[in-house]
Protein backbone atom coordinates (compact mmCIF):
# COMPACT_ATOMS: atom_id res chain seq x y z
CA UNK A 1 0.00 0.00 0.00
CA UNK A 2 2.83 2.38 0.89
CA UNK A 3 4.47 1.56 -2.44
CA UNK A 4 1.26 2.46 -4.28
CA UNK A 5 1.12 5.86 -2.57
CA UNK A 6 4.76 6.51 -3.42
CA UNK A 7 4.10 5.62 -7.07
CA UNK A 8 1.16 8.06 -7.15
CA UNK A 9 3.28 10.81 -5.62
CA UNK A 10 6.24 10.25 -7.94
CA UNK A 11 4.61 12.46 -10.60
CA UNK A 12 4.96 15.49 -8.29
CA UNK A 13 8.15 17.32 -7.44
CA UNK A 14 8.91 18.15 -3.83
CA UNK A 15 8.32 21.84 -4.59
CA UNK A 16 4.88 21.10 -6.06
CA UNK A 17 4.00 19.00 -3.02
CA UNK A 18 5.11 21.80 -0.69
CA UNK A 19 3.04 24.37 -2.62
CA UNK A 20 0.00 22.12 -2.57
CA UNK A 21 0.22 21.46 1.18
CA UNK A 22 0.92 25.13 1.82
CA UNK A 23 -2.16 26.11 -0.19
CA UNK A 24 -4.42 23.73 1.73
CA UNK A 25 -2.91 24.83 5.03
CA UNK A 26 -3.77 28.43 4.13
CA UNK A 27 -7.28 27.41 3.14
CA UNK A 28 -7.75 25.67 6.48
CA UNK A 29 -6.79 28.90 8.25
CA UNK A 30 -9.33 31.00 6.30
CA UNK A 31 -12.36 30.27 8.48
CA UNK A 32 -10.71 31.98 11.44
CA UNK A 33 -11.06 35.40 9.81
CA UNK A 34 -13.95 37.44 8.42
CA UNK A 35 -17.32 36.09 7.39
CA UNK A 36 -15.81 32.71 6.50
CA UNK A 37 -15.62 31.94 10.23
CA UNK A 38 -19.37 32.38 10.60
CA UNK A 39 -20.03 30.28 7.50
CA UNK A 40 -17.70 27.52 8.69
CA UNK A 41 -19.55 27.17 11.99
CA UNK A 42 -22.76 26.33 10.12
CA UNK A 43 -21.29 24.05 7.44
CA UNK A 44 -23.25 20.96 8.49
CA UNK A 45 -26.43 23.00 8.75
CA UNK A 46 -25.80 24.40 5.25
CA UNK A 47 -25.13 20.91 3.94
CA UNK A 48 -28.46 19.73 5.36
CA UNK A 49 -30.22 22.76 3.87
CA UNK A 50 -28.76 22.07 0.43
CA UNK A 51 -29.59 18.37 0.64
CA UNK A 52 -33.16 19.35 1.52
CA UNK A 53 -33.19 21.84 -1.36
CA UNK A 54 -31.99 19.13 -3.75
CA UNK A 55 -34.66 16.71 -2.54
CA UNK A 56 -37.39 19.35 -2.85
CA UNK A 57 -36.19 20.32 -6.34
CA UNK A 58 -36.23 16.67 -7.43
CA UNK A 59 -39.79 16.44 -6.12
CA UNK A 60 -40.66 19.63 -8.03
CA UNK A 61 -39.25 18.15 -11.24
CA UNK A 62 -41.30 14.98 -10.78
CA UNK A 63 -44.46 17.01 -10.20
CA UNK A 64 -43.71 19.27 -13.17
CA UNK A 65 -43.22 16.22 -15.37
CA UNK A 66 -46.62 14.89 -14.28
CA UNK A 67 -48.25 18.26 -14.91
CA UNK A 68 -46.75 18.71 -18.37
CA UNK A 69 -47.54 15.10 -19.23
CA UNK A 70 -51.22 15.76 -18.50
CA UNK A 71 -51.18 18.94 -20.57
CA UNK A 72 -49.38 17.23 -23.44
CA UNK A 73 -51.79 14.30 -23.44
CA UNK A 74 -54.74 16.68 -23.42
CA UNK A 75 -53.26 18.74 -26.25
CA UNK A 76 -52.69 15.60 -28.31
CA UNK A 77 -56.26 14.46 -27.67
CA UNK A 78 -57.61 17.89 -28.70
CA UNK A 79 -55.56 17.86 -31.90
CA UNK A 80 -56.81 14.37 -32.74
CA UNK A 81 -60.42 15.44 -32.16
CA UNK A 82 -59.85 18.57 -34.26
CA UNK A 83 -58.61 16.46 -37.16
CA UNK A 84 -61.60 14.11 -36.83
CA UNK A 85 -64.17 16.95 -36.67
CA UNK A 86 -62.59 19.30 -39.20
CA UNK A 87 -63.23 19.22 -42.93
CA UNK A 88 -60.75 17.02 -44.78
CA UNK A 89 -59.96 19.70 -47.36
CA UNK A 90 -59.64 23.41 -46.74
CA UNK A 91 -60.79 24.92 -50.00
CA UNK A 92 -63.41 27.52 -49.23
CA UNK A 93 -63.76 30.18 -46.57
CA UNK A 94 -66.48 28.05 -44.94
CA UNK A 95 -64.02 25.14 -44.68
CA UNK A 96 -61.58 27.34 -42.77
CA UNK A 97 -64.39 28.59 -40.53
CA UNK A 98 -65.51 25.01 -39.85
CA UNK A 99 -61.92 24.04 -39.05
CA UNK A 100 -61.64 26.96 -36.62
CA UNK A 101 -64.90 25.98 -34.88
CA UNK A 102 -63.85 22.33 -34.70
CA UNK A 103 -60.51 23.30 -33.16
CA UNK A 104 -62.13 25.63 -30.62
CA UNK A 105 -64.68 22.99 -29.60
CA UNK A 106 -62.11 20.18 -29.40
CA UNK A 107 -59.66 22.20 -27.31
CA UNK A 108 -62.40 23.62 -25.10
CA UNK A 109 -63.84 20.15 -24.44
CA UNK A 110 -60.46 18.51 -23.85
CA UNK A 111 -59.08 21.16 -21.50
CA UNK A 112 -62.39 21.63 -19.66
CA UNK A 113 -62.43 17.89 -19.00
CA UNK A 114 -58.81 18.05 -17.85
CA UNK A 115 -59.27 21.01 -15.51
CA UNK A 116 -62.42 19.46 -14.00
CA UNK A 117 -60.75 16.09 -13.37
CA UNK A 118 -59.66 15.02 -9.88
CA UNK A 119 -56.35 13.84 -11.37
CA UNK A 120 -55.51 17.37 -12.55
CA UNK A 121 -56.46 18.83 -9.17
CA UNK A 122 -54.17 16.37 -7.44
CA UNK A 123 -51.24 16.89 -9.82
CA UNK A 124 -51.59 20.68 -9.79
CA UNK A 125 -51.87 20.72 -5.99
CA UNK A 126 -48.66 18.70 -5.68
CA UNK A 127 -46.91 20.97 -8.20
CA UNK A 128 -47.95 24.13 -6.40
CA UNK A 129 -47.00 22.66 -3.02
CA UNK A 130 -43.55 21.64 -4.26
CA UNK A 131 -43.02 25.12 -5.75
CA UNK A 132 -43.76 26.58 -2.33
CA UNK A 133 -41.38 24.07 -0.71
CA UNK A 134 -38.56 25.14 -3.05
CA UNK A 135 -39.30 28.78 -2.30
CA UNK A 136 -39.25 28.10 1.46
CA UNK A 137 -35.97 26.18 1.23
CA UNK A 138 -34.28 28.95 -0.75
CA UNK A 139 -35.73 31.58 1.60
CA UNK A 140 -34.34 29.68 4.61
CA UNK A 141 -30.86 29.59 3.08
CA UNK A 142 -31.06 33.28 2.16
CA UNK A 143 -32.16 34.20 5.70
CA UNK A 144 -29.33 32.17 7.20
CA UNK A 145 -26.83 33.94 4.91
CA UNK A 146 -28.27 37.33 5.82
CA UNK A 147 -27.92 36.60 9.54
CA UNK A 148 -24.37 35.37 9.05
CA UNK A 149 -23.44 38.56 7.20
CA UNK A 150 -25.24 40.65 9.83
CA UNK A 151 -27.79 41.90 7.28
CA UNK A 152 -31.51 42.17 7.91
CA UNK A 153 -33.40 39.06 6.92
CA UNK A 154 -36.47 39.13 4.73
CA UNK A 155 -38.76 38.54 7.70
CA UNK A 156 -37.10 41.46 9.52
CA UNK A 157 -37.51 43.68 6.44
CA UNK A 158 -41.16 42.62 6.19
CA UNK A 159 -41.65 43.58 9.84
CA UNK A 160 -40.00 46.96 9.23
CA UNK A 161 -42.24 47.57 6.21
CA UNK A 162 -45.32 46.76 8.30
CA UNK A 163 -44.14 49.23 10.95
CA UNK A 164 -43.57 51.92 8.30
CA UNK A 165 -47.05 51.37 6.86
CA UNK A 166 -48.53 51.62 10.35
CA UNK A 167 -46.57 54.83 11.03
CA UNK A 168 -47.77 56.34 7.73
CA UNK A 169 -51.35 55.49 8.65
CA UNK A 170 -50.92 57.08 12.09
CA UNK A 171 -49.37 60.25 10.63
CA UNK A 172 -52.16 60.50 8.05
CA UNK A 173 -54.79 60.12 10.80
CA UNK A 174 -53.03 62.77 12.91
CA UNK A 175 -52.94 65.18 9.95
CA UNK A 176 -56.66 64.67 9.35
CA UNK A 177 -57.52 65.26 12.98
CA UNK A 178 -55.37 68.44 13.00
CA UNK A 179 -57.05 69.68 9.83
CA UNK A 180 -60.47 69.05 11.37
CA UNK A 181 -59.50 70.90 14.57
CA UNK A 182 -58.01 73.79 12.57
CA UNK A 183 -61.17 73.93 10.46
CA UNK A 184 -63.35 73.97 13.57
CA UNK A 185 -61.18 76.67 15.20
CA UNK A 186 -61.47 78.88 12.10
CA UNK A 187 -65.23 78.38 11.99
CA UNK A 188 -65.64 79.54 15.59
CA UNK A 189 -63.54 82.69 15.11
Amino acid sequence: MAENNNKDLQGFTQEQMNKMFSFWTDVMKLPTIGPMYAFSKDVSSYANDFVTLGRVMAELKTNMDSYWSLLSTTFTRAMKETMERAPKQLISKDDFENYRRAAIEAFEDAFTDLFASPEFSSVYGKLFSSQLDVSRAIQGIAEKNSKTLNLPTRSEVDEILKDIAELKRSVRDLKRSLEIRNGQARATT
